[in-house]
């Protein structure tokens, strides 16, 4: 294991890393908590990042693929993930599933299909996560009282939307751009995630167009609440109608499956996806130039990581395709 440190916004940060195949344990003074994922392919380095916005410690986990950095100059696209804890390491994980992202991007690297990209896998709280993955200026588009379930929530929980995506670009792209060999234009600079994750890409890119070119979004939990009351879902329609990009450069990946809570999203899914198409992004461009849309119904799939890393090569495909790339 290395034990480095990395200058942030004047602070010192400890930073710990797994190489793939190898255990690693913790030494020294850095906090390895939750364990440290191991990497089946590439490697994975962890950082505690104090977020000024959020008022909290953030822990990161950052995979680079088999070869990086190189001798060559390359710089790498990122992918910004929400839930990091669930990205690499089934064994480290609360139900011994993850997205397996380093295995699924290094088969799809080694068969020429997608650009390698460094993924910066953003740790969430179970005590806090839905209030910081919550679009929180959806809020404001709440023209209709909310029923007791949704008005609880919003009363009650503490909404950090905001400065959770003002900290992923404010203080911890910073970091990452200078410890790591990055690209720095949107165009490969995209934020990925699933339910709650999911929301929060779409709400990133619409807040951030000029740093996010495009959002893969698995799953994504348009309903709320889960009593069937649609006061949510169409704030965050209405929300995305006024500020979705629309420049014809940002992508937009939607899925969702069948089962379980899935089941409950196609309906506000493809009103999304509707929007989307009336604001220009599209499946097959007539110029064909590279798609900006894509949407996929997952048959059979439920709500749970061994689902989204079973079809995540999609999103991988559609956002860093070489094929795409190289046909613009």
């Amino acid at each position: 294991m290395r034990i480095c440190l990395l200058p942030v916004m004047g602070a010192l940060l400890g930073c710990a890393c797994s190489k793939s195949g190898k255990d690693v344990k913790e030494e020294a003074d850095t906090a390895v908590t939750p364990p440290l994922q191991t990497a089946s392919a590439g490697d994975i380095d962890r950082y505690r990042i104090y977020s000024p916005e959020m008022g909290d410690t953030v822990t990161i986990d950052v995979w680079t693929p088999e070869g990086y950095p190189g001798d060559d100059g390359h710089r790498y696209p990122v992918i910004y993930m929400h839930d990091g804890q669930n990205l690499f390491d089934a064994s480290t994980t609360w139900n011994g599933q993850s997205w397996e992202m380093d295995s699924v991007v290094s088969e799809l690297v080694a068969a020429g299909e997608i650009e390698a990209p460094v993924i910066i896998g953003i740790h969430s709280v179970a005590e806090t996560r839905v209030g910081d993955l919550m679009p929180q200026k959806a809020k404001d588009y709440i023209t209709s009282t909310p029923d007791s379930v949704l008005r609880d929530f919003l009363e009650k929980t503490p909404l950090r939307g905001d400065a959770y995506a003002a900290f992923i670009v404010n203080t911890l792209r910073p970091a990452m751009d200078a410890a790591y060999r990055l690209t720095a234009n949107a165009d490969s600079t995209f934020v990925m995630g699933s339910s709650m994750g999911g929301l929060m890409s779409v709400y990133a890119m619409s807040e951030y167009p000029d740093v996010f070119g495009g959002a893969g979004c698995l799953s994504t939990h348009w309903v709320g609440t889960l009593d069937g009351d649609p006061t949510f879902a169409n704030a965050m329609y209405d929300y995305l109608s006024e500020h979705m990009p629309r420049d014809g450069r940002h992508r937009l990946y939607f899925d969702h499956g069948t089962e379980s809570i899935d089941s409950l999203y196609g309906p506000a899914n493809e009103r999304v996806v509707a929007l989307a198409r009336s604001l220009g992004y599209s499946e097959r461009p007539a110029d064909g130039t590279r798609p900006t849309l894509d949407n996929y119904v997952a048959e059979g799939a439920g709500h749970e990581e061994r689902f989204w890393a079973a079809r995540v090569k999609r999103p991988l495909r559609f956002l860093l395709g070489k094929k795409q790339a190289e046909g613009e």
